[in-house]
């Protein structure tokens, strides 16, 4: 328990208690208050005043039965016991275990993705009178891995038009960290056009970028963020796809990240564009992308001693007496290449070559 006792003033104690409440999250600070209250009544109700592993065991055995965020109640008591109390709970290795063994079942919900035929067949077909807006939303979302209150606070001045690439500034995220994307797409870029022409015939003061439309015309009032978490299931519902209430207000940011790992992406990259902080995260997207699997199904499909292919590489500087510069890497699994070139190989077999081809001709002048 807090060890500050008596001998500390009430107006220090009330001073320090603010200060220990500012350092959680804003955000989610009434959750980790709620659950922290619910474990002091717990407690109370249990005649308990040290907060020893024996009572967080005993805790997380009981509300186990009827709740599955186990995770998330031990992280928020563990920021709260620590700040409160000084006790760090990470330290009880007999709640870890026990928190690894009533979770190892647990399949946490994920949104479902759109794909890249979902995108383009939604923005093709559906009417611009009726769905303007969520095709906006839907270009701006995936372009920039958009969560649904960016989207929800994005502003007028935020999107800019340069040349012909559309920049957007996502001014406050979650993380606390400007971020930028471009969109350059040229059906895409025309949509964003279209909707912002509609969006400036509005006047007054609200400078919010999505407002409420309906029958082709924009209403001078913001669309709220539960509105803006509804469009990817609106979207889903269009387009007849399969449980469209599981694509969630995350969808565009799973979607864009999984985009980006079909197309090849590495995880820095996806990282970087989303934001993240963790590595974890952006691995995961590559390791569930349908190219990183269609590389493993290759591999073991390959014909034995083609597993890896040849690489023929011919690197150096062009000079009368230093070779001529090429730079060749090529999935060839013959000799023709290297015979070409009058370099004559009886075997190879994941190997690299480097081949020097020098000129016959001295140094002459070309125009």
């Amino acid at each position: 328990m807090s060890s500050d006792g008596s001998c500390t003033p009430p107006e220090v104690r009330e001073t320090a208690n603010i200060a220990v409440s500012n350092l959680l999250p804003t955000k989610s600070r009434a959750r980790y208050e709620n659950s922290y209250h619910e474990f002091v009544k717990w407690c109370d109700r249990k005649h308990i005043k040290n907060y020893t592993e024996n009572c967080l065991l005993a805790y997380f055995e009981e509300i186990s039965i009827h709740k599955k965020s186990l995770w998330c109640i031990y992280s928020m008591l563990k920021s709260c016991i620590n700040l409160k109390h000084n006790i760090d709970i990470s330290k009880y290795p007999k709640l870890i275990a026990m928190l690894k063994r009533k979770t190892e079942h647990h399949n946490p919900k994920k949104s479902q993705v759109l794909n890249e035929e979902h995108i383009l067949k939604f923005l093709s077909a559906a009417p611009n009178r009726d769905y303007l807006l969520m095709k906006a939303v839907l270009v701006i979302g995936i372009s920039g891995a958009c969560r649904r209150g960016e989207l929800c606070k994005m502003l007028v001045d935020d999107v800019v038009f340069k040349d012909d690439i559309l920049m957007v500034c996502i001014p406050e995220t979650k993380t606390y960290v400007k971020r930028e994307f471009f969109i350059s797409k040229g059906d895409w870029i025309k949509v964003i056009d279209q909707f912002l022409k509609i969006r400036l015939l509005v006047k007054g003061n609200n400078k919010r970028l999505f407002l409420t439309y309906r029958d082709g015309k924009c209403i001078n009032s913001p669309v709220g963020i539960n509105t803006i978490g509804r469009v990817p299931s609106l979207i889903a519902g269009y387009l007849k796809l399969q449980n469209p209430q599981n694509y969630s207000g995350h969808c565009f940011r799973r979607s864009s990240a999984t985009l980006l790992a079909n197309k090849g992406s590495d995880f820095l990259s996806i990282k970087r564009h989303g934001g993240w902080k963790s590595s974890s995260v952006a691995e995961g997207y590559i390791q569930d992308s349908e190219k990183n699997k269609m590389k493993i199904a290759d591999i073991f499909c390959a014909e034995p001693g083609l597993s890896k292919p040849n690489t023929y590489i011919f690197s150096a500087e062009p000079g009368p007496s230093k070779p001529n510069s090429y730079h060749v890497s090529t999935a060839l699994n013959n000799e023709n290449t290297l015979k070409a070139s009058g370099v004559s190989i009886s075997s190879c077999n994941q190997c690299t070559i480097n081949v020097n081809i020098y000129n016959s001709n001295k140094n002459k002048d070309t125009e």
